[in-house]
């Protein structure tokens, strides 16, 4: 690893999340090298709120800018009329814009703009629960990236998988070789800005109008297909890496203390986080507990490991 590699944390959040992301930035703050810029999106008309987040190392901008100016917002009042939990958006090239896809672009756009060497997406449901260290990132000088060579089997990864081929100009098929779909996620700047030159090249358009127009695809997806079969791991400068370096919760509850401690004790060292969805009802405060305990399982093994 080179001695000045710039390494750049990006978080999407908004108003509905405004709790558990203050947790993760607590985290982040505690536990993450103090010279890695943390960058936070949230939607302009949030930025009030999470304005409290900001200092030295976390910048604070608005999801707004991240879109061309085309790329409009429908006001808040009707979004919630149609009980929509996003944003929805609406341009001159595709039919109105789901918020999850909009939020999509707005990563792959957060990395292309990027001056970082590498880029880490870190969801605002994660917690960081250990001392985090650029190594981590980094294997014989190449960039780690999350694949899983097994396929799911879902359907929606299927789908998704088939609109990377078809973005990419490659064959139509529910699986290109790998999932790349993780709670933190590093990817190459570089690499980022390639991807969107490919999509341009394949469909003729701008990339921000063509994955408008894409009702279904997932940019870690994308990424990852782009990197692994258009240009090759090596190529990219990525290694492949089957281990997760976030410990997640997707489903189910803590309804109780054996819960807890069954999530617990399943971190594991290479575990520099844990993720709770933050779909599931559990309260902050029960969710900061979570973190606190998994945070004390890490420093047990983590003494372990420095004692041996």
């Amino acid at each position: 690893m080179k001695a000045l590699e710039k390494v750049e944390l990006l978080t999407l959040s908004y108003r509905g999340d405004y709790e558990v992301c203050r947790l993760l930035c607590e985290s982040v703050d505690r536990f993450v090298p103090a010279d890695i810029e943390h960058r936070l999106a949230v939607p302009r008309a949030d930025l009030d709120l999470f304005a409290s987040l900001a200092n030295s190392r976390r910048r604070l901008i608005a999801q707004e800018d991240l879109l061309p100016n085309w790329f409009v917002p429908v006001p808040r009042w009707l979004v919630r009329l149609v009980r929509l939990r996003r944003n929805l958006y609406l341009t001159p090239f595709s039919l109105p814009v789901r918020g999850w896809i909009a939020q999509q672009i707005m990563k792959i756009s957060a990395a292309a703009e990027s001056d970082a060497d590498v880029l880490v997406h870190v969801d605002s449901d994660n917690a960081f629960v250990r001392p985090f260290s650029r190594d981590s990132l980094f294997k014989g000088g190449s960039v780690r990236l999350y694949r899983d060579p097994v396929p799911s089997g879902l359907a929606s990864h299927q789908s998704w998988q088939r609109a990377a081929g078809r973005l990419l100009g490659l064959p139509d098929t529910g699986f290109h070789g790998g999932e790349y779909i993780d709670p933190l996620v590093t990817w190459r700047p570089d690499v980022a800005r390639g991807l969107v030159r490919r999509i341009e090249e394949i469909s003729g358009r701008n990339w921000v109008a063509t994955l408008a127009r894409t009702q279904h695809f997932a940019e870690y997806v994308l990424y990852g297909v782009y990197a692994d079969k258009i240009l090759g791991l090596d190529a990219a400068g990525h290694v492949p890496e089957t281990q997760s370096l976030s410990h997640p919760m997707w489903s189910g509850s803590f309804e109780n203390d054996d819960a807890i401690d069954a999530f617990v004790d399943a971190l594991e060292p290479q575990h520099a986080a844990c993720l709770i969805q933050s779909t599931l009802a559990e309260s902050i405060e029960r969710r900061r507990e979570v973190f606190e305990r998994v945070t004390g399982m890490a420093e047990r093994q983590d003494r372990k490991r420095s004692d041996a």
